[in-house]
């Protein structure tokens, strides 16, 4: 099970989570949008559609099991529109945007921090690697999570 899901488990207030997704909902998506990201990431919109991890929101897809109403631009493809319009490079997938820009790099499917010229800071093999150094590590302890696994 990912980190960030046995997380909320322990502390379920700092997680709201927008519903999950089916994984034929999800794999439409991708196909619609001719995207491959990590399984990891799939894994995480399947159990809970996104949402807000302590003070950060992880974006969702639009997909007919998530309504637009009440999710005014916590959908992925405007975040990575208004990037895009921003100069985002090409080839990377964002998928969260506050404390922490991190995208999907998508020729090695590495999760990446981004600084705000969207050049890359950090890369990470896993979604467990990103959250542990970047979410974890900035919030846990506020929350009452230790900061190793």
């Amino acid at each position: 099970m990912l980190l960030l899901l046995q997380d909320a488990a322990r502390w379920p207030k700092a997680f709201q989570w927008f519903g999950a997704i089916p994984r034929s909902e999800l794999d439409d998506w991708l196909q619609r949008e001719r995207l491959v990201l990590p399984s990891d990431l799939i894994e995480l919109w399947e159990v809970t559609g996104g949402g807000d991890v302590f003070e950060e929101t992880i974006y969702r897809p639009t997909v007919p099991s998530l309504p637009s109403a009440g999710f005014v631009a916590d959908d992925i493809e405007s975040l990575n529109a208004r990037h895009a319009a921003a100069g985002n490079l090409y080839g990377l997938y964002i998928f969260t945007d506050g404390t922490f820009l991190s995208a999907v790099r998508l020729h090695d499917q590495e999760f990446v921090t981004l600084r705000r010229d969207h050049v890359v800071e950090d890369s990470f093999p896993s979604l467990d690697e990103w959250y542990l150094h970047t979410l974890r590590a900035e919030f846990g302890k506020k929350y009452g999570l230790d900061s190793r696994a």
